[in-house]
């Protein structure tokens, strides 16, 4: 039921401001028909100020998205690229158990009852009695059981343009496409692109996160950990470098195709400019203390190369925080114990412990 918004004409005249306080208000398609009664206007005039609404959530930077579910209904929802972000703070209309129950029956209708029961179990019989009293599956008797569909209610429920069942097939197979696991470490740089991923540990899983991984679609996790992870995920595997801001840049165009365009363009941006940033830090250092490093791994010659420093056997000593070099009066920098979780906070942190030790080493020879 949509919410009446009471008000006095000679105190708010704004029709549009009214439309969008009742879309924001309702859980569910509303018909023009019954905001045109709000605003007391001809549909044909709602129709226009509503067009207006969807043009404008279109070009603006919101979580808000309208959509026009019908020719006469209109939808206010999450954009589907923040939809997991404030999946907890979502109504608990369609608790999971009762949301696999539904997906099933759509994307396997028409299907009988008996056999989505097999499969899910006796509780099922309680998700369907809630789906269908919420509306958005119908039951017809056949024999000793029953066949289950979608309604039009559904399409409208999830903001599909159609409730055939192909459109519906098709639109689920896209959503799994969609779905993206990732290691702890690049959580924040899947949403930072405005990717929608789920957070599991790929490499020694629990039980749950076993079970995560049976709806991971595609997973990205670190350059050459994919042999171990195979081991326990058959789909798809993207493998990320990230010892460097030149490796995340290249590796923004594999992540790039799951996020949103305006977002990955941003943390593009970002790296050019902390990648330009320290680069700029190193040169006017070695221009000053003529600095010569003796790199004790490929992660710590990848990064000096990078900084533009001269290798040299008779260098100062640098070293990833995992080994022992405290007789080589050298520099460590960390890297996976008592790391920040967000990877370009990591690089940052690397950059600087390099950039602080050299300094302070070589002003003191």
């Amino acid at each position: 039921m949509i919410i009446c918004i009471r008000y006095e004409s000679r105190i708010v005249r704004n029709e549009k401001q009214i439309i969008e306080a009742a879309m924001f208000a309702s859980d569910h398609p509303v018909e023009i028909r019954q905001l045109s009664e709000l605003i007391g206007k001809p549909e044909d005039e709602t129709t226009l100020i509503m067009n207006e609404l969807v043009e404008e959530y279109g070009g603006r930077e919101s979580g808000l998205e309208i959509l026009k579910s019908s020719n006469t209904k209109y939808l206010m929802r999450v954009r589907p690229e923040y939809v997991e972000y404030v999946r907890s703070f979502a109504p608990k209309e369609l608790p999971t158990p009762v949301l696999r129950t539904l997906s099933m029956i759509a994307y396997h209708q028409p299907v009988k009852q008996s056999d989505i029961v097999r499969i899910r179990g006796n509780s099922t019989y309680s998700h369907i009695h809630t789906l269908s009293e919420m509306g958005l599956v119908a039951s017809a008797s056949k024999g000793h059981t029953k066949i289950l569909t979608t309604t039009p209610e559904f399409a409208e429920y999830f903001g599909l343009d159609s409730n055939d069942p192909d459109a519906i097939r098709n639109a689920l197979n896209a959503k799994l496409a969609s779905r993206i696991g990732v290691t702890p470490m690049y959580e924040t740089l899947l949403q930072r692109c405005g990717a929608p991923c789920v957070t599991v540990n790929a490499y020694n899983p629990s039980d749950d996160d076993l079970a995560l991984l049976t709806d991971v679609h595609t997973l990205i996790i670190s350059k050459g950990y994919s042999d171990k992870v195979k081991k326990h995920f058959s789909g798809e595997i993207i493998e990320i470098a990230s010892t460097t801001f030149d490796d995340l840049l290249q590796s923004a165009e594999p992540i790039g195709r799951y996020g949103t365009k305006r977002d990955v363009s941003k943390v593009i941006s970002e790296l050019d400019e902390l990648k330009e940033r320290y680069r700029e830090r190193s040169r006017k250092m070695d221009a000053e203390l003529d600095i010569k490093v003796k790199p004790a791994s490929e992660m710590a010659s990848h990064i000096l190369n990078d900084l533009g420093f001269t290798i040299s056997q008779t260098g100062v000593m640098v070293a990833p925080d995992y080994l022992d070099i405290a007789g080589a009066d050298g520099i460590t920098f960390p890297t996976h114990s008592n790391a920040s979780a967000d990877v370009i906070e990591r690089i940052c942190a690397r950059y600087d412990a390099i950039l602080e030790g050299l300094q302070s080493r070589c002003q003191r020879r």
